[in-house]
């Protein structure tokens, strides 16, 4: 081991001789390079301590750092001054501390202990966590220890989550758009969502607008945006590309839309309430012989019975949800459909209703059982898409029948899809982006709405416990 250290010490003492013999032409460097090079440092690590971090040293000197892999784990979507904060350690030997060092000037601002860790089920590592939460001044930071290295840097501000919120709200258009079933089905719950997220939050919403630019659009008008969209892609016969499914989450769709905006505008109602009868029309001309086919009528049937409250609709999505033998939330067009049932205000039945809630709430609690398995992250998940399907659920939840825990274990979710997860991989910014990677590259309108309803559901709950004895 000393002979590799004395190696890897002589490696840098040739780098950094030749980064000063050639610092003329590196001043010369524009100020995007050299903050990536910033960047890289600090996933590098330190081996000669933290005054003379080898990597600050080469960098500042011009010399561009090779990219690797960080071994301390941080919410690179930045943290709230006033709330819980925590890094996560990769391997073990770590050391038994850490330290919190403001960007700005190197100074150690916190010192804290690496608690003793374990072997993580999900991913076989073996993983620590140190919080530094009693950290609260605002600012750019990383975390440093002396053996694994650096963090990357991370900021804690006052209004983190309100700026990821609004940022949320301006980038939900941002996604690829396709000609395809599959795009329809995604399309239509991700407006399935927003809708719901603007009848929960309405006030919340219209706050965020004041922080709109002049060429920012607002919720409404993506959502007519997508909705036209849709409507280019019914064919002639009334279906979506002849599939069942997207044909039946375009009928629902289409409906839920013209509840919500058609009474502003009639031509939009009427644009709407035809494109989805002629959608159902040819859903009723078909075999629904499969278990896939009979979630989507329901979810079509469960919108058209929440806007017309006619008995064919009624009675196709009572014999549906009565007649179910599993859960409520193990199929997107199930689980949509019961939020549509639910919110039906006339002729549901209450006691199917308290049913299904009970289900949904049981099966919520299971999954913050296992959560708190999961002792680091407290997701229950390690991926983007089951770690948004558990947001939906415990945001829909946590709306209906408010709780401290739920409300965590939102937050907890938010912070793992800012990079405190097992890689340390940012999938989402401080400012609501999605970085382009492998496991982004299918995120569609859905993935945007529950983020957006998650962190809607979070700040309301957030305000509520702030004006609470917690």
């Amino acid at each position: 081991m000393k002979k590799r250290y004395q190696i890897r010490l002589m490696a840098v003492c040739m780098a950094l001789v030749t980064a000063l013999e050639g610092c003329s032409k590196a001043a010369e460097q524009d100020n995007a390079q050299s903050a990536a090079r910033q960047e890289q440092t600090y996933a590098g690590q330190s081996l000669l301590g933290r005054e003379e971090a080898f990597g600050a040293v080469l960098t500042s000197a011009g010399v561009e750092l090779p990219v690797s892999d960080s071994k301390v784990f941080v919410n690179r979507a930045g943290y709230i001054s006033d709330r819980d904060k925590s890094a996560v350690f990769l391997g073990e030997r770590i050391g038994s501390e850490f330290h919190v060092i403001r960007q700005s000037d190197g100074e150690i601002v916190y010192t804290g202990r690496i608690e003793k860790g374990s072997v993580d089920a999900l991913s076989g590592n073996y993983l620590s966590k140190g919080d530094f939460s009693r950290l609260t001044e605002p600012g750019t930071y990383y975390i440093e220890t002396d053996i694994i290295g650096q963090s990357y840097p991370f900021e804690i501000l006052q209004d983190g989550y309100e700026k990821m919120f609004i940022g949320l709200l301006k980038n939900v258009g941002e996604v690829p758009i396709a000609q395809d079933a599959e795009w329809v089905c995604s399309t239509s719950f991700g407006m399935h969502v927003l809708m719901y997220a603007m009848q929960c939050s309405g006030s919340l919403f219209e706050e965020a607008y004041l922080h709109f630019d002049d060429g920012d659009k607002q919720l409404v008008t993506q959502l007519l945006y997508f909705a036209s969209l849709l409507l280019a892609q019914q064919g002639e016969d009334g279906s979506l590309y002849g599939d069942y499914e997207a044909t039946a989450a375009f009928c629902g769709i289409m409906m839920m839309s013209r509840d919500t905006f058609g009474k502003y505008e009639e031509s939009v109602a009427k644009e709407y309430r035809e494109a989805s009868y002629r959608a159902w029309e040819w859903l009723e001309c078909q075999e629904c012989d499969t278990d896939a086919k009979g979630c989507a009528r329901f979810y079509a049937a469960a919108q058209l019975f929440k806007a017309e409250s006619g008995e064919e609709y009624k009675q196709l999505a009572e014999e549906f949800l009565t007649g179910k033998t599993g859960g409520y939330s193990d199929s997107r067009f199930v689980f949509y459909g019961v939020l549509a049932y639910l919110n039906a205000e006339r002729n549901a039945d209450r006691d199917l209703c308290t049913y299904i809630m009970k289900d949904l709430t049981d099966y919520d609690e299971g999954l913050c059982g296992e959560a708190k398995n999961d002792v680091f992250f407290g997701t229950g998940e390690r991926t983007v898409s089951g770690s948004l399907d558990m947001l939906l659920l415990l945001s829909f939840v946590n709306y209906i029948t408010p709780s401290k825990e739920y409300t965590e274990l939102i937050e907890n979710t938010i912070q793992y899809m800012g990079g405190l997860n097992e890689s340390g991989t940012g999938y989402i910014d401080g400012s609501g982006a999605w970085a382009e990677l492998p496991d982004t590259s299918k995120r569609s309108l859905e993935w945007n709405a529950i983020l957006i309803f998650g962190m809607s559901d979070k700040l309301n709950n957030l305000t509520d416990m702030e004006s609470s004895s917690y």
